[in-house]
């Protein structure tokens, strides 16, 4: 991966200087090392796969991993690749766990219980169902192999809602003090917003990356059109054959149509 695949938005700038600043470097550098295994999860098995990266963005408290036509890969695959950041953690962990009864000092214990929470932290936050996070895209696959791609856009931003919403009603309910979550939540209301109105924009996103970078090693799925147009009907993550009565026409050739580069 080249040097100008990596980038750092500014409010990991920010948050860098802070942590200097208030006095808690070692914290920071903890969840930061905690975060790049998590990355390292998505990338090895991206690689595996055969997924070329096109950006490697870290931001204040996280890191967000794109992959060039990361919207025409197999569903299977990329569940897998949103499961490993995770199970990278995961793996960290039980590392851990089996040094738990060795004798430590006052200040490396305190540094090790942060580490070993910072694993749990980054394990459970990025399986919540919501987007950006691991939860959501993996849902959002799921779904992938039994619906059409505009029609998932749809169901996920109600399904958005009624996980925030729960997720909200669980910490008030068992949480003793809400308000050591209350940036956690802002965080993901936004995120949460954003997603469902880039709606439009991630369809545009999909057709795009289903012209542009072509994938014949996907599965094929031949789809009736009844009903609709052939846009409100493609899937992700199979090569789709769109039957017209008795015609039948590939993704490609209907996309080709669509952006004008071949008449009909």
């Amino acid at each position: 991966m080249q040097n100008h695949y990596i980038k750092f938005d500014i409010s990991f700038y920010i948050i860098t200087i802070l942590a200097i600043t208030l006095g808690y470097l070692n914290q920071y550098v903890i969840f930061a090392l905690t975060i790049l295994i998590h990355e390292s999860g998505h990338l090895l098995m991206g690689l595996i796969y055969g997924w070329e990266v096109e950006e490697l963005t870290f931001f204040a408290l996280g890191g967000k991993l794109k992959f060039k036509g990361e919207l025409n890969k197999p569903n299977k695959e990329d569940i897998i690749i949103s499961i490993a950041g995770v199970l990278f953690n995961f793996i960290f962990l039980l590392i851990l766990l089996r040094f738990r009864h060795l004798p430590m000092s006052p200040i490396f214990l305190k540094k090790y219980q942060f580490l070993v929470f910072a694993q749990i932290f980054v394990i459970v936050f990025n399986l919540i169902p919501l987007p950006p996070l691991d939860g959501g895209r993996i849902v959002s696959a799921i779904l992938c192999c039994f619906f059409p791609y505009k029609q998932v856009l749809k169901i996920t931003a109600i399904l958005n809602i009624i996980f925030l919403i729960g997720l909200f009603f669980i910490v008030v309910t068992f949480s003793y003090d809400f308000r050591q979550y209350f940036m956690m939540f802002i965080f993901l209301i936004y995120s949460t917003i954003r997603h469902n109105q880039k709606g439009k924009y991630l369809f545009q996103r999909f057709l795009l990356q289903k012209k542009h970078h072509r994938n014949v090693d996907l599965p094929s799925k031949i789809v009736k059109i009844n009903q609709g147009s052939w846009e409100d009907n493609i899937y992700r993550g199979y090569v789709n054959l769109f039957q017209f009565q008795s015609h039948l026409n590939d993704e490609i050739k209907c996309l080709n149509l669509k952006y004008g580069e071949k008449k009909p």
